[in-house]
C-alpha cells in the first residue's frame, strides 16, 4: 500500500492522513476551525486502529482525496 492514505469518519468532521502503518495525523473540528494531532502508534490497540482505518473496517471510515484533507488542514488553528 502506498502512503499517505486519507480517511474521515462517516458523519463526523474528523479527518485523517495516514502516513505509515504506525503514524497518522488527525484533524478534529473545533467550532469553525480544526485542531491537528500527530499520533505515533506504539501500542497494539493503536496499530489496530490504523489497520481499521486503512481497511475501512466496521463502516466507520470513508476514503477521501488528498485535496479534501488539505482544504481542512488550511483551517487548523
Amino acid at each position: 500500500m502506498d502512503f499517505p492514505q486519507y480517511r474521515k469518519y462517516k458523519n463526523i468532521e474528523t479527518y485523517f492522513k495516514i502516513i505509515s502503518e504506525k503514524e497518522f495525523e488527525e484533524l478534529s473540528s473545533l467550532g469553525n476551525k480544526y485542531v491537528k494531532n500527530s499520533i505515533v502508534a506504539e501500542q497494539y490497540p493503536e496499530i489496530l486502529r490504523i489497520q481499521d482505518m486503512l481497511n475501512c473496517e466496521g463502516g466507520t471510515w470513508e476514503v477521501i482525496e488528498k485535496k479534501e484533507y488539505n482544504n481542512k488542514n488550511k483551517e487548523v488553528i
